[in-house]
C-alpha cells in the first residue's frame, strides 16, 4: 500500500539534506538557486492533494524540474530524464529524490493540467513583489502557432453546410419515392428508417443476386443516416467557426507567415495572445478564431480573475473595434490602441482626400455629415441598432456608412497614444510583447506545438512562459534592470 504524503513538512529547495557536496559547485546568484528561491514561497497544497501518495519524485521538485528544463530549452521527457542524469542543477533541485523517467515525467504533466494557470499566478506575483513593479500598463499582442495537427486534415463550414443541403434533398427524394412505391404516407425520413427496421428482410448479396426493394432502400437509409451522423458531428465541432481539423478539433486553420516571400498558407493553429506587464508575461491564453479584435474582451477578462491592477492597455491596430473600445471604456481602462488608419493619417494623401470617412466632419446634434469644404452628405437610414448612420456622397455617388460613436472613440484613442506618454507606451510595446514573442520563436523555438487539444496546448503555453519569465528575471538582475518598467526614449 502506497504511504501518503506529509504535506505539513518543509521541503527545502534551498538547503538540500543529501547532496550537500552539490552546494560548493554552484553559486550563490546561479538561476537554479534563484528558482529554489520563488518555489519556497508558493502555495502547492492543491497539487500536493493531487498526489497524496507517495511518489517517486516529489510533485514540487518534479514541478522544478520542469520548470528549469523549459527555462533551457529542454522540452521533451525524455531529453528532462537525461538532465536528471547528468546535469548537477537538476540533481540539486531533484535533491535526495529518486531519478524519474520519461514515463513518470509525462503523467505528472497530464496530471497537473488544471493547477497550472495557479501557479503561474503565484510565480509572477512573487516576481513583481520582488521587484516591486506596478501592474497599471499591460502590452497585448497575439501571433499564430501551428498545431500538432496534419495540413490535409481540414474540415470547412461551407462545404459541410453544401453536402448537409444535398443529403437533406436526397432525403426528401427518398421519402418521396418510398411512398410511391409501397403506397404509404410517411412524412418523415425517421419513420421510413423505422418502417425498414422493423421489416423482416431478407438480405442477399454478391453477383447474379437481385436484391428487394425493401433491402435496396434499408441500404440507402443506412447510407443517408450515417452521413446524417457525420455532417452533424462535423457541426458540433465547428461551432462558431469556419475550420478545423480532423488530428486536432480544437485548431482552426489560419493563414500563417511562412516564407521569407511571405507567401501565406492555410495551417491549422491556435491564436497565441499574451499579456505582458514590465517584460514579464503575465497572462496568456490561446482562442480558435485567428482574429486579435474578438479576442481582447475574453483576454482582459481572464486578466482581470487574475488580480492585476490594470488600467492602461496598450494594443496595436489588430484590436481596434467599437465593441472593445466601448468596453475599454466602460470598465475604466484608458485606451492605447492603434487606430488602424494612423500611419496613413500622416500622408498628404490622406489629409487632402475629402471623401475619406477620417476626414468627414459629423453634427451629432442635427445628424448631419459635411466634408471639410462644406458639401454635406445626404442622410439616407440608420442601422437597426442605431449604432449607424448611412449618406449619400453627391460626388462619389456612392454610400458611406458612419459610426460616430466608434470615430469619437477612436479619435480619443489617437490622441492617447500621440501624447509623450502615449509615444513611450507605443515604443514599448513593440519592444516588450513583440520581443517576448521573438523570444518565445526564436530562442525557445515554439514555433510548432507538441501536443493537442486546447486543454494540453495551454499546459504547454503556460510551462514556455513561466520558462521565459525566469529567465527574464535572471536578465534583468544581470543587467541591472531590476524593477524598471518602461524602457525610455531614444534621443538623437
Amino acid at each position: 500500500m502506497q504511504k501518503p504524503i506529509n504535506n505539513t513538512i518543509h521541503f527545502n529547495l534551498i538547503q538540500p539534506k543529501i547532496f550537500n557536496f552539490l552546494q560548493y559547485h554552484i553559486p550563490e546568484d546561479d538561476p537554479v538557486r534563484k528558482l529554489s528561491a520563488i518555489l519556497e514561497e508558493m502555495d502547492f497544497s492543491k497539487l500536493l492533494q493531487v498526489f497524496s501518495y507517495k511518489t517517486k519524485v516529489h510533485p514540487i521538485r518534479m514541478f522544478a524540474i520542469i520548470l528549469y528544463a523549459y527555462s533551457k530549452g529542454i522540452y521533451s521527457t525524455r531529453n528532462i530524464e537525461n538532465a536528471c542524469v547528468e546535469n548537477i542543477k537538476f540533481r540539486f533541485l531533484l535533491q535526495d529524490s529518486k531519478l524519474p523517467d520519461h514515463s513518470t515525467i509525462s503523467r505528472f504533466l497530464n496530471k497537473i493540467e488544471e493547477f497550472l494557470p495557479e501557479l503561474f499566478e503565484q510565480f509572477i506575483k512573487k516576481i513583481f513583489e520582488m521587484e516591486n513593479i506596478s501592474t497599471e500598463t499591460i502590452y497585448i499582442d497575439g501571433t499564430k502557432i501551428e498545431a500538432y495537427a496534419n495540413r490535409y486534415s481540414f474540415v470547412w463550414k461551407k462545404s459541410i453546410k453544401n453536402y448537409w443541403n444535398k443529403l437533406n434533398v436526397k432525403i426528401e427524394s427518398l421519402v418521396f419515392d418510398f411512398n410511391q412505391d409501397f403506397s404509404s404516407n410517411f412524412s418523415s425520413f425517421f419513420e421510413v428508417c423505422h418502417y425498414l427496421q422493423n421489416l423482416n428482410i431478407n438480405f442477399v448479396y454478391g453477383r447474379g443476386r437481385r436484391k428487394s426493394k425493401e433491402q435496396k432502400y434499408y441500404e440507402l437509409c443506412i447510407e443517408y443516416l450515417e452521413k446524417y451522423r457525420k455532417y452533424s458531428e462535423h457541426f458540433q465541432n465547428l461551432k462558431e467557426r469556419n475550420s478545423y481539423s480532423k488530428t486536432d478539433i480544437d485548431a482552426t486553420f489560419m493563414r500563417m507567415k511562412d516564407d521569407y516571400m511571405r507567401n501565406g498558407q492555410l495551417k491549422p493553429g491556435y491564436n497565441l495572445q499574451i499579456g505582458v506587464i514590465s517584460e514579464y508575461i503575465c497572462v496568456y491564453d490561446v482562442f480558435s478564431n485567428p482574429s486579435d479584435s474578438k479576442t481582447l474582451i475574453p483576454f482582459l477578462e481572464k486578466a482581470k480573475s487574475s488580480d492585476l491592477n490594470i488600467k492602461n492597455v496598450v494594443a496595436d491596430a489588430g484590436y481596434e473595434s467599437i465593441d472593445n473600445y466601448e468596453y475599454l471604456e466602460e470598465k475604466g481602462y484608458t485606451s492605447y490602441i492603434k487606430p488602424i488608419y494612423f500611419e496613413k493619417s500622416k500622408t498628404r494623401k490622406f489629409k487632402n482626400d475629402l471623401n475619406r470617412v477620417e476626414n468627414l466632419i459629423y453634427n451629432s446634434a442635427e445628424n448631419r455629415l459635411f466634408r471639410k469644404d462644406g458639401v454635406e452628405l445626404k442622410f439616407i437610414y440608420s442601422s437597426k441598432n442605431g449604432r449607424k448612420q448611412y449618406f449619400f456622397n453627391p460626388e462619389t455617388q456612392k454610400k458611406v456608412g458612419y459610426n460616430s460613436r466608434f470615430r469619437t472613440l477612436s479619435t480619443k484613442s489617437q490622441e492617447n497614444i500621440s501624447s509623450d506618454y502615449g509615444k513611450r507606451l507605443r515604443m514599448n510595446r513593440s519592444i516588450q510583447v513583440e520581443g517576448a514573442f521573438a523570444v518565445l520563436k526564436e530562442d525557445m523555438k515554439l514555433r510548432k506545438l507538441k501536443v493537442r487539444g486546447k486543454s494540453s496546448v495551454l499546459r504547454e503555453i503556460c510551462l514556455f512562459c513561466l520558462g521565459y519569465n525566469l529567465n527574464r528575471l535572471i536578465q534583468r538582475e544581470k543587467n541591472n534592470r531590476k524593477g524598471t518598467t518602461l524602457h525610455s526614449l531614444k534621443t538623437a
